[in-house]
């Protein structure tokens, strides 16, 4: 799973956008290391000015379930 989205980092066009995760990333990527890989993939290109980073939340969460966002890499 994960090269798929090196492969999006590398073709994508400036201005693309990607949904890279949806549900609630701080603790989701704690169960999954598939999750936490591609998190920590886009981090990195964040870091490096690849992409920029966002998130859209979907629901509010509540004491009895974590709110949920899609978390989402725009190409520069």
């Amino acid at each position: 799973m994960l090269s798929k989205y090196e492969s999006w980092l590398q073709m994508a066009k400036s201005g693309e956008v990607i949904t890279y995760h949806e549900g609630y990333l701080g603790k989701d990527r704690f169960y999954d290391y598939s999750t936490r890989d591609i998190a920590n993939l886009f981090m990195r290109a964040y870091e490096n000015k690849t992409v920029d980073l966002f998130q859209k939340r979907v629901e509010y969460g509540n004491i009895n379930h974590d709110p949920k966002f899609q978390y989402i890499a725009k190409k520069l």
